[in-house]
C-alpha cells in the first residue's frame, strides 16, 4: 500500500521531457498549472550536481540562492571567521 502511494505521488510529480537541438525544453502543462506558471514568467536555472532546478525568478530568491551557494562553498574550504576579517581588512586598505 505504501509503495503504491509513493508511486502515485512520484508519477504525479515527474515527467520525462526532451531537449531540442537549441537547448529548449517544454515544462509539462500539469506542472505549469500546479505552479501557476504563465507565458513570459521568468525562471532561474540552477545546476546542482547532475540536476537542473528551475525556480520562479524573484530578486530575493536569487540573493538567497547565491548566499546559500557561497556559504556551502566556504564551508567546504574550511574558512574561519578570522580569515574573512583579514580579507575584509586587506580589501579596505587597497587603493
Amino acid at each position: 500500500m505504501f509503495f503504491n502511494s509513493v508511486r502515485l505521488i512520484l508519477h504525479a510529480m515527474i515527467d520525462v521531457i526532451r531537449m531540442s537541438s537549441r537547448g529548449q525544453v517544454v515544462i509539462p502543462k500539469s506542472i505549469r498549472d500546479r505552479l501557476n506558471l504563465r507565458e513570459g514568467d521568468k525562471l532561474i536555472a540552477l545546476a546542482r550536481g547532475n540536476l537542473v532546478i528551475l525556480r520562479r525568478y524573484e530578486e530575493e530568491s536569487i540573493l538567497g540562492l547565491l548566499s546559500q551557494t557561497i556559504r556551502e562553498k566556504i564551508a567546504g574550504l574550511a574558512v574561519e571567521r578570522k580569515d574573512v576579517d583579514d580579507a575584509v581588512e586587506w580589501a579596505r586598505k587597497r587603493p
